[in-house]
């Protein structure tokens, strides 16, 4: 199950979703997966439990050039962030 934050919030208030996270019951059979600003991957990385996703929310189908302002698969996968949410109606 996936929430997209879309672009909602600031790192505080990122820090009290994953925080609110953490004290729910996860069902061990389903994998939860959380959408995040790009801006906030890195960190949203590092504070979440190994029980929680999280996934970019684009990335541009090249491994590096002069795209500004997209981000790579290998760049998110650098972070260690495995999933990514792709085909947005809003894009």
């Amino acid at each position: 199950v996936g929430g997209n934050w879309k672009m909602n919030g600031d790192k505080k208030q990122v820090t009290e979703i994953v925080e609110t996270l953490k004290k729910g019951p996860l069902d061990s059979n389903v994998e939860v997966v959380v959408g995040v600003p790009a801006i906030y991957l890195e960190y949203v990385q590092s504070i979440v439990p190994n029980t929680i996703n999280v996934a970019a929310q684009n990335c541009w189908k090249s491994p590096k050039g002069a795209f500004t302002g997209e981000i790579s698969p290998a760049m998110i996968k650098d972070i260690g962030a495995n999933w990514v949410v792709l085909g947005h109606s809003e894009r």
